[in-house]
């Protein structure tokens, strides 16, 4: 998830679909570790749809707002790969970016307090 916050970073100037949909995709696999930490995979049907609505109940009302973000994100790119082609302002792209950043920070920090002796590799 680390290296695809650095790639939709590098990616911002060359595409800014490619650079957001990098930054969900960062999102998507802090979520999906999130889950396996806790037992769980998500099921055939609404993957992704699954991995946020899971983050959100274990991450809980503090974090409300960010997985919220998650979920918009996860729409928008949604629209952007399955249904039209639009577009994404700079801004928009960067927020993405910034937001998938504290997730993945958000996640790491409670693998690390659930096992502290798993260490992550960059």
């Amino acid at each position: 998830a680390e290296k695809e916050i650095k790639a939709a970073e590098a990616n911002l100037a060359i595409d800014e679909g490619v650079a957001y949909t990098t930054a969900y995709s960062a999102m998507l696999h802090a979520g999906r570790a999130l889950m396996l930490l806790k037992g769980f995979r998500p099921s055939d049907g609404n993957q992704h749809k699954t991995v946020v609505e899971f983050a959100g109940f274990i991450l809980g009302k503090e974090f409300k707002t960010l997985v919220q973000h998650f979920d918009k994100i996860r729409k928008k790119r949604n629209i952007f790969i399955y249904e039209v082609n639009i577009s994404f302002s700079d801004t928009e792209v960067i927020n993405a970016i910034k937001k998938a950043a504290e997730l993945v920070g958000i996640i790491k920090a409670a693998i690390k307090k659930a096992n502290p002796q798993k260490k992550f590799k960059f």
